[in-house]
């Protein structure tokens, strides 16, 4: 049952840190968006969490460069607006954030 109608979006959720920030939103009623490389890890991980909110899995590895792009077009088909991201993705750029181009 959706209970808050508000989504979040977890990258990196199959494991460490992105699932236990998962758990903690199933338990706050959240409906879930996880992402991560394989699906099969996302399809036990979706599983595990499973409460009486909706989990979304969607197969994404960020070391491909389109990865982001796709995932936004991909939510956003859905129709989906996104309340919280955790982006807990196992791979990032250095330096200050407004210096990092986006491509």
């Amino acid at each position: 049952m959706d209970k808050t109608g508000k989504y979040a979006l977890v990258t990196g959720a199959t494991s460490g840190i992105g699932y236990e920030l998962a758990k903690l939103f199933t338990q706050d009623g959240y409906n879930l968006i996880i992402v991560g490389r394989d699906q099969t890890t996302l399809d036990s991980t979706a599983a595990a969490l499973k409460t009486q909110s909706p989990v979304i899995t969607i197969r994404k590895d960020f070391f491909e460069r389109n990865a982001a792009s796709e995932l936004y077009t991909e939510v956003k088909s859905m129709g989906i607006d996104i309340d919280v991201l955790v982006n807990d993705a196992g791979q990032g750029v250095y330096g200050e954030f407004l210096a990092t181009d986006i491509d």
